[in-house]
């Protein structure tokens, strides 16, 4: 997703966590009865994108949007502002761009094997068809026309895909805080993806007809950084119950010193911490370890979630070599995510379990973080190196150096 000049996030209310729906919140709703979105004639996206092309660097061609519209032609809105719109000459100031895809369009977006500057109309759903996800492909609307997102959204998702999620990705700051003051949420990385970072934005579930019987929806899946003692809390009581309440593991060898010199991932389910994992660091390596994900939430997928995360973290990190001692009844989990037994590979035993030595390799990403990588980004909380971090916020203080002048006074 490319945007340019949404200085419209600034008028919006902060996101109080995952339940609030600003994308059709009544403040969104509000900015947007200002504006019409309309569907553009086809010269009109010709010119559309000419303007867009000189804020936008490295913009898809038109021909390839008017292909993508022939197909679909919800694919592509066009916005104004409402006092300024008349329905015999339309002006488009601005337009949504977006990709209603397949399954197996949305899949090729996640792993990155989907060509997204000129995808394959097989990918894409058509308008009687249900789409599985909505990529917004690319955006221009100059400040308050960004409002207009949340009608281009209800048009393109339409009767057919009310459920389906919504998919960006965020290519400067601005879009990032305006993804998240809409309440997009990041999604893990899958492992050895050449695709950017994703945020996704989950749709509520419509509601089943009184006399239907109502489905249990699953709850979505999610890893983030342990980066409080509350956090550290939380894989301390999951590792806990499992480790030591199911496997009799002794408490020192379960908390073996090796926790404050590690980065820890917790995985939820829905808002339930449910599993967690450890990673450690070495000169040419990183070790995975403390793989865990409570009895109940087994059957979840959270395991492989868990790992593809931790693996996704190491790559950012610039780790080519990911080490586990894989236990060995779980070799053929470990496999399918990405890690291999090698040739010479050592076996060991320790708290009553046996184990082997296996590898996850892959050349070093081009977007690792290394020394050449702005410092300001080095600088940002662990694991979340794509969004602003609160030292860059404090540049706008200036240099005062208060306690080096206090000294000098």
């Amino acid at each position: 997703m490319t945007v340019h000049d949404f200085r419209i996030a600034s008028e919006l209310p902060p996101i109080a966590g995952d339940s609030i729906r600003a994308l059709d919140g009544p403040h969104m709703l509000r900015l947007a009865s200002r504006l019409v979105v309309f569907t553009p004639a086809g010269r009109q996206i010709a010119a559309l994108m000419d303007k867009a092309r000189k804020a936008i660097p490295m913009l898809t061609s038109a021909a390839a949007v008017e292909r993508v519209a022939s197909h679909n032609p919800d694919c592509f809105w066009a916005v104004s502002r409402k006092d300024r719109f008349d329905i015999k000459t339309p002006n488009p100031e601005g337009y949504f761009a977006f990709l209603p895809l397949n399954k197996a369009g949305l899949a090729g977006l996640l792993d990155g094997s989907l060509d997204r500057k000129n995808p394959p109309l097989a990918a894409i759903a058509a308008q009687n068809e249900k789409a599985a996800g909505i990529y917004i492909w690319h955006v221009y609307a100059p400040g308050p026309l960004a409002a207009g997102l949340s009608l281009a959204c209800s048009k393109i998702a339409g009767m057919h895909s009310q459920e389906a999620d919504f998919y960006a990705w965020g290519t400067t700051d601005a879009a990032l805080r305006y993804m998240d003051s809409l309440g997009f949420r990041k999604l893990p990385r899958i492992a050895g993806s050449a695709a950017p970072q994703f945020h996704v934005y989950r749709r509520a579930p419509q509601a089943a007809p009184a006399s239907a019987p109502v489905a249990q929806t699953p709850q979505a899946l999610s890893v983030k950084v342990a980066r409080s003692f509350e956090d550290l809390a939380k894989a301390v009581a999951i590792r806990g119950a499992v480790y030591i309440g199911e496997q009799e593991c002794p408490y020192a060898e379960e908390f073996d010193g090796n926790d404050f010199s590690a980065t820890h991932l917790i995985g939820y389910v829905g808002d339930e911490p449910a599993g967690c994992m450890r990673i450690r660091y070495f000169a040419d390596f990183a070790k995975v370890e403390r793989l865990v994900v409570r009895k109940e939430f087994r059957s979840s997928g959270l395991a492989r979630e868990l790992v593809n995360a931790s693996v996704g973290h190491c790559r950012a990190k610039g780790y080519v070599r990911v080490y586990v001692y894989a236990q060995k009844r779980l070799v053929k989990f470990w496999s399918k995510c990405g890690f291999a037994v090698s040739a010479n590979a050592r076996e060991l035993e320790f708290s009553d379990f046996d184990y082997i030595e296996m590898i996850n390799t892959a050349p070093r990403r081009s977007d690792a973080i290394c020394e050449a990588t702005d410092p300001y980004i080095i600088i940002r909380p662990e694991g979340d190196w794509t969004s602003p971090g609160v030292l860059e916020s404090s540049r706008v203080r200036g240099v005062r150096r208060p306690s080096a002048n206090e000294a000098a006074a």
